[in-house]
């Protein structure tokens, strides 16, 4: 893997076996810039967004601002790039977010906060956005009334009546299907809704071009992430849900004090896409493998 610093861009540059991207760690449009699947030749990434974006902070009933637009201090080490964000006056808090490309196709994220006060229910929602010929799917729980019944399965949202224009909020359990409603939204961006629906099998989803076979997997631990949510397949452009094609994960949601310290661990995977859809859970399972490995 080669990690190579881009003065005029503010950036890095990295390459693995399979994978060549540019990671920007500074501005609002911070993350993974580019992504491309070198064995295809596809830039999974939206062309005007970024992945592996730090948004908003958020603590019950209160929106703490948006990591976007907060100063930051950045650190390139060996094949890692650090960023650290100093507690302020709205979110007494340290957040580091560690990005390291690994190989063979792999972007991996750890995001830790240290705390200076109690916030209850804390969240750091992270922001992906795909190149919009890609579809999201999601691993939901089993129903008794799906065919087959009780069969945890990948699910492709489309746009329908019930839920067009709101995000979907896939929730670990009945207790984190409340966070995402308890207030923490109200006063920011009125136009979007956010809808829980069935509880997630695990958390990972994926994006894939349905023609070119290439999936970019995204995914967590389950004590890291209290929901997954994405948007859904349209033809309706203006729909931001589809135009900017995204998918978020709620990091945290555990009640914080005051000194604090957490570690969230985040990966982002491009393969080729199996017929049977089996690819993306067995680099789930390997990641979840691994935890004890990862420094």
């Amino acid at each position: 893997m080669t990690l190579t610093h881009d003065p005029d861009r503010g950036g890095w540059h990295f390459e693995t076996e399979e994978l060549k991207g540019f990671l920007l760690p500074e501005g609002q449009r911070h993350g993974v810039k580019t992504l491309v699947h070198k064995p295809t030749g596809i830039d999974v990434a939206h062309p005007k967004y970024d992945l592996l974006n730090l948004f908003l902070l958020f603590s019950t009933n209160h929106c703490m601002g948006t990591a976007r637009e907060k100063e930051r201090i950045v650190r390139a080490e060996g094949d890692s790039v650090e960023v650290t964000w100093k507690p302020t006056d709205n979110h007494r808090a340290e957040l580091i977010a560690r990005y390291q490309p690994r190989e063979p196709n792999i972007v991996d994220l750890s995001v830790t906060v240290r705390s200076q006060w109690p916030y209850p229910a804390y969240e750091v929602f992270l922001s992906n956005y795909f190149d919009p010929a890609f579809q999201p799917y999601v691993y939901v729980q089993g129903s008794p009334f799906a065919i087959p019944p009780n069969q945890p399965r990948w699910i492709a949202p489309a746009v329908n009546d019930v839920y067009v224009g709101t995000g979907l909020v896939f929730p670990r359990d009945q207790h984190a299907a409340r966070r995402s409603v308890d207030g923490r939204w109200e006063r920011i961006w009125a136009l979007y809704q956010w809808n829980p629906q069935r509880y997630y099998e695990r958390p990972v989803m994926f994006q894939t071009d349905p023609q070119r076979r290439v999936a970019a997997a995204l995914m967590s631990r389950p004590q890291d992430c209290f929901a997954v949510i994405s948007g859904y397949n349209s033809d309706n452009m203006k729909d931001p849900f589809k135009d900017q094609n995204p998918l978020y994960l709620s990091l945290f949601g555990d009640d914080l004090t005051a000194g604090f310290e957490r570690t969230a661990r985040v990966r982002l995977q491009v393969t080729e896409l199996d017929a049977g859809m089996k690819g993306p859970l067995e680099l789930y399972d390997r990641f979840i493998s691994e935890q004890g490995k990862i420094p």
